[in-house]
């Protein structure tokens, strides 16, 4: 059986758009937070904590955070983990995300730094 076989997706698929509200660097790595809102999880809130591969340009791997509530005041956190690849200021992240809703995510996200924007794209992980 193939990888792409064991991986079920649910067929909703969602989007959204963050803004990048802040970068600090070091020589621990790069930390980005970025806030926006998505269906699903109302007003969200991530920080990302990366490190580059130190054997490989323009990759690396990351650990994060993410909360966010709704209007009705539900209230969800996440811890995120993946890998990146870079291209100068656009990179691409891949994530899977263990949510207190119970429905682990996996997660696909264009980053531009030019215009410091996150586009998302994710669906829960069927069992």
């Amino acid at each position: 059986m193939s990888l792409a076989d064991q991986l079920k997706l649910e067929d909703q698929i969602s989007g959204f758009e963050l803004k990048i509200t802040s970068m600090t660097s070091s020589s621990e790595g790069l930390q980005v937070n970025a806030s926006g809102t998505v269906e699903r999880y109302g007003k969200v809130f991530l920080t990302y904590n990366f490190k580059n591969n130190p054997t490989q340009e323009n990759t690396g791997s990351f650990t994060g955070f993410g909360w966010g509530v709704t209007e009705d005041g539900v209230r969800n956190q996440g811890e995120r983990r993946g890998g990146f690849v870079s291209n100068g200021l656009t990179g691409t992240v891949y994530s899977l995300d263990d949510v207190s809703d119970g429905n682990p995510n996996f997660c696909i996200e264009r980053w531009d730094l030019t215009k410091e924007t996150i586009t998302l794209q994710f669906s829960r992980i069927e069992s």
